[in-house]
């Protein structure tokens, strides 16, 4: 039977503890923005069925638009832009140490 290696005795994986930090900020303000993405497409589709009184459909159909746009597209614009800055971080450092 052969026996896997300790992830800590793999010399190619180095924990960075700062990249850790960074990464685990990022995850929760995107779970938080696709939360509240959630609730405001919710709260635009009560609107848009006329559930809430006194608000005029239109309306509704905006919050649903903006609720989508946030549950969906900008949580991929931030994790894109955070996986560009690593990448340009990662070839500013080669470039130091050459």
């Amino acid at each position: 039977m052969k026996q896997q290696p300790e992830k800590y005795d793999d010399p190619i994986y180095i924990a960075d503890p700062e990249k850790e930090k960074q990464a685990k900020r990022l995850h929760f303000m995107v779970s938080i923005i696709r939360l509240l993405g959630i609730a405001i497409l919710m709260l635009g589709i009560a609107i848009a069925l006329g559930r809430i009184a006194n608000i005029p459909a239109e309306v509704g159909y905006v919050l649903v638009v903006i609720g989508l746009a946030q549950t969906w597209i900008l949580p991929l614009k931030m994790v894109r832009s955070f996986v560009k800055q690593q990448v340009a971080d990662a070839a500013r450092k080669d470039l130091d140490s050459q």
